[in-house]
């Protein structure tokens, strides 16, 4: 393997990825501790807990895919040692989050009520839903611009900042669920509602952290107020022709994971709340894929700048092999001990029964997950966000949405077969994206389109 051999490659890509994980990893256990808590008051709270942070969590990763165009041009930038266009480039961002945020906000707040009306869940889940939502969609533009500023970080290769402010973050948060949830230290029991708050807290301090290093120079990037402040709407532009793509690849998977969650609620409560520990448990194991996207889409995109073919090869396949290893050997812990993984979010027999089951059935999944991930960030650090839009649209929008209502609504087949059918989905996309890659295609056009600048 390249990887091996190439020890300096092997390096270059750790340095990147494993802080993009950490950060990543602290990231989801905002809300997988918020489910890993409200778990132990029971089944109804739990199924409250878990649709309210996929609801909250849907709506910021849908709105932070516009950071994958700051990503790409702050990456590219550096790589062609244009600092100064890396910081209007961060400051446009910054000012586009600030308003997209606040409308949304907004907008989630007058319609909530319409919102959770769409899914069909008993009376019970959906007024804690509600309570978790009232509170933690009040912080999503303070969110948003939290997770700009580790774009931004992240098109520099400078990975270890969000990953540092992750952990200061997730401490308050575990703390504030343990306090709030149970009312340790004399505070008041507030159940699905301390949990929100304390997921409030987390991202309002992250927010903070997060602008405080941005702004004094703690990387060789300087961003003054005045590039916030002072539309520019060229950079604008820029920033949406690579953001959009990916925003509405978001989109369309947002709501495939709400037509998904609202499809699932008809298998019953237990196997909502079953289906929901498998997604947390198989959230953690996105980790390495997802850190080392982000290594491929900065490294490639780096490289992409300084028109270094080599250094494009090198990295996309160095980012490829890592990403095989490590969510390989997740595969097996998870068909090995599917079960006691499982324990580890609820106390319920029946929801470990059947949420283990789903987890060893994710353990076939984890390579071409693994494949599938690194692929795309290879693609969009070269400039090409449009082909992952494409290949993720039409596989949620034609293969999985159909087939599960297909399952749930006309075979009633149980939510294993779900789980069987998010197998089969994975490892076509993972051809697909492997036959694009092969073909260079993406590579001759990025170098050409770099030359033309």
């Amino acid at each position: 393997m390249l990887i091996w051999r190439d020890k300096n490659l092997r390096v270059t890509i750790w340095k990147i990825a494993w802080p993009a994980m950490g950060e990543m990893i602290l990231y989801m256990l905002v809300g997988v501790v918020d489910v890993a808590v409200v778990g132990r008051l029971g089944a109804v709270p739990l199924a409250a807990a878990s649709l309210g942070a996929e609801i909250f969590f849907s709506l910021v990763l849908f709105l932070n895919a516009l950071g994958i165009g700051t990503s790409i041009l702050v990456a590219q930038a550096k790589g062609a040692n244009r600092l100064d266009e890396a910081a209007l480039v961060a400051g446009q961002s910054l000012l586009m989050a600030l308003f997209i945020g606040l409308t949304a906000a907004v907008l989630t707040q007058v319609y909530l009520l319409q919102i959770l009306a769409l899914f069909r869940v008993e009376a019970a889940v959906s007024q804690q839903a509600l309570a978790y939502l009232r509170i933690t969609l009040a912080l999503v533009p303070p969110a948003l611009i939290y997770y700009i500023i580790s774009s931004i970080f992240r098109g520099l290769g400078r990975t270890d900042i969000p990953m540092k402010i992750g952990i200061i973050t997730n401490s308050f948060n575990v703390v504030g669920d343990l306090v709030l949830v149970f009312g340790w230290f004399g505070f008041p029991a507030m159940g699905v509602a301390g949990a929100a708050v304390a997921t409030s807290i987390a991202h309002f301090l992250g927010f903070i952290l997060s602008l405080w290093a941005l702004m004094s120079n703690c990387t060789e990037l300087t961003v003054p107020w005045r590039s916030i402040f002072a539309l520019r709407l060229n950079i604008i532009r820029r920033v949406l022709s690579l953001g959009i793509p990916g925003l509405v690849e978001q989109l369309f998977t947002t709501a495939a994971q709400l037509t998904s969650t609202y499809l699932l609620v008809f298998l019953g409560t237990v196997a909502y709340a079953s289906h929901q520990v498998a997604i947390v448990v198989e959230s953690i194991s996105f980790m390495p894929g997802f850190g080392l996207a982000i290594a491929a889409t900065t490294l490639v995109g780096q490289a992409v700048g300084a028109s270094d073919r080599n250094k494009i090869s090198q990295n996309s396949r160095g980012c490829l092999e890592m990403a095989g290893i490590l969510m390989g050997f997740i595969g097996v812990l998870f068909a090995l001990f599917p079960y006691f993984i499982a324990s580890l979010f609820t106390d319920e027999p029946d929801i470990i029964r059947t949420a283990g089951l789903l987890v060893r059935i994710a353990s076939l999944e984890q390579l071409t997950i693994a494949a599938t991930m690194v692929l795309s960030g290879i693609l969009k650090g070269s400039g090409d966000t449009r082909t992952p839009m494409y290949i993720s649209t039409v596989f949620t929008w034609l293969v999985r949405i159909p087939l599960m209502y297909l399952f749930i609504m006309v075979l009633h087949w149980p939510v294993a077969s779900i789980w069987v059918l998010f197998v089969i989905d994975w490892g076509l996309r993972g051809v697909v994206y492997a036959i694009i890659y092969r073909r260079k295609k993406w590579l001759e056009k990025a170098i050409l389109a770099q030359s033309a600048k």
